[in-house]
């Protein structure tokens, strides 16, 4: 008994002390997969990285969306500014562009630490559909049943899907998988490459430190805080770019679409299970995880109800110290921070990186 009582007080002091002694990860690669809770996690980046004055890779100047490198290819010296004049080096990719090993290498430190997101494949293609309502018009697909007209024959709808036309740019089959950077011999041959489809996932699982599971995404982000050694106030959030459907009610999935789907999507299958899989066996490894999501959770929502209601009551909020943090504050700045548009972050930090550009 004095052995379990000794052993409870040293762990519950464990995970403080070990943060105090190790050095914060700034170098850091984060794959921005659409529609995979991947704003709300690149808002993460962006904070942290603007209150460390790093730098951060920004598209070319002349880009169609300033927030976006490409939806089409890797990065490259063409579609990227230089390195800023006052910098050696870049800290941190955030935005929008295929995966590439080799060239995410070519352009960030060696200690670069690399993390992604995933979503249930079958919600990730919903959420795709409704967030780009365009993509209704241009299927021609209206009504209650636009996801199962679809989905009974997609490559009707969407030419792209075509054998002899697939392109990186399509937003409806193996999506996740395109942003992964999955070739696209094995994107067009899935049946038949099942092995090798399975050789490059057992590639990512070594290139990346953690992919987020959106379904445990609280879970996902306390692994997050423990791998990059960042504080308790770096990985809290509120949630971007969500999608709240309009006509949600009018919403209809028919019996046969999730099954439809996972024949259509068939990699970003096997590679949702793989990285759910590994996420659970990350978690087993780690002393009081749960604990730790608990308290994670709850002063999240503490600092939300705090910026939702500012000036009322006080005009700083403050988080004391636990076994799972130091004592930090909540001012109106961080609240501004945690809200602030994804265009007018990347604007903000892009006019500080190239202030003749502006």
């Amino acid at each position: 008994m004095i052995y379990i009582a000794f052993r409870t007080i040293y762990t519950r002091d464990l995970p403080i002390q070990l943060n105090a002694l190790q050095k914060e990860v700034r170098h850091i690669a984060f794959l921005k997969v659409h529609k995979a809770a991947s704003t709300t996690i690149q808002n993460m980046m962006l904070r942290f990285g603007t209150e460390r004055n790093l730098t951060f890779v920004i598209p070319a100047v002349g880009t169609i969306h300033p927030n976006v490198i490409s939806i089409s290819e890797t990065v490259t010296s063409n579609n990227i500014r230089p390195i800023p004049l006052l910098s050696t080096h870049f800290d941190i990719l955030c935005l929008h562009v295929l995966y590439n090993r080799t060239a995410f290498e070519h352009i960030l430190p060696n200690d670069t630490v690399y993390i992604g997101t995933l979503r249930d494949p079958f919600e990730h293609f919903i959420s795709v559909m409704y967030y780009f309502p365009t993509l209704f018009k241009r299927f021609k697909i209206f009504g209650p049943r636009a996801i199962t007209d679809f989905l009974e024959d997609p490559e009707k709808h969407d030419v792209s899907l075509s054998i002899d036309k697939y392109s990186f740019y399509t937003l409806t089959k193996n999506r996740m998988a395109i942003e992964y950077g999955f070739p696209l011999d094995l994107l067009l041959n899935s049946r038949s490459r099942r092995h090798d489809i399975q050789r490059y996932i057992e590639q990512l699982d070594n290139e990346f430190a953690l992919v987020i599971i959106v379904e445990h995404f609280d879970e996902s982000l306390v692994l997050l805080k423990r791998i990059l050694k960042w504080s308790t106030k770096d990985i809290l959030y509120t949630k971007k770019n969500v999608n709240i459907y309009k006509n949600k009610k009018h919403i209809n999935i028919g019996e046969k679409d999730r099954t439809r789907y996972r024949q259509l999507s068939d990699i970003d299958y096997m590679l949702y299970r793989h990285f759910y899989i590994k996420l659970w066996r990350q978690i087993k490894m780690e002393l009081l995880f749960h604990e730790e999501v608990l308290y994670f959770k709850t002063v999240r929502k503490e600092v939300e109800d705090f910026c939702h209601n500012f000036n009322r009551n006080a005009t700083v909020l403050t988080i004391p110290s636990s076994e799972w943090s130091v004592k930090f504050e909540i001012s109106q700045g961080t609240c501004d921070s945690l809200v602030i548009s994804e265009l007018d972050f990347v604007t903000k930090i892009k006019e500080k990186q190239y202030p003749r550009a502006k």
